[in-house]
């Protein structure tokens, strides 16, 4: 069972509209997420149809006191994706 944080302000993704015609991160996109005045960089682990699953650097984890280098990202939000 996976154990997330209890920092449930998930921040919000959208991809470029020039990657997906979804204009949403797909499973094995490269994204960029604000969270705490942070600029987080991390692969798409799972596609949900709000959020994604992102597992991000231990270090960056760390940074945001998470328990896991995973966390949940909503779609929402015009962010960055490679």
């Amino acid at each position: 069972m996976l154990h997330l944080s209890n920092s449930w302000d998930m921040q919000q993704v959208k991809c470029l509209p020039k990657k997906l015609k979804r204009n949403h991160a797909s499973h094995r996109d490269t994204i960029e997420f604000e969270r705490n005045g942070l600029t987080i960089q991390g692969l798409v682990a799972t596609y949900r149809e709000h959020t994604v699953l992102v597992s991000i650097s231990d270090s960056d984890a760390a940074k945001l006191h998470l328990e896991s280098p995973i966390t949940l990202v909503n779609h929402k939000k015009k962010l960055h994706c490679y």
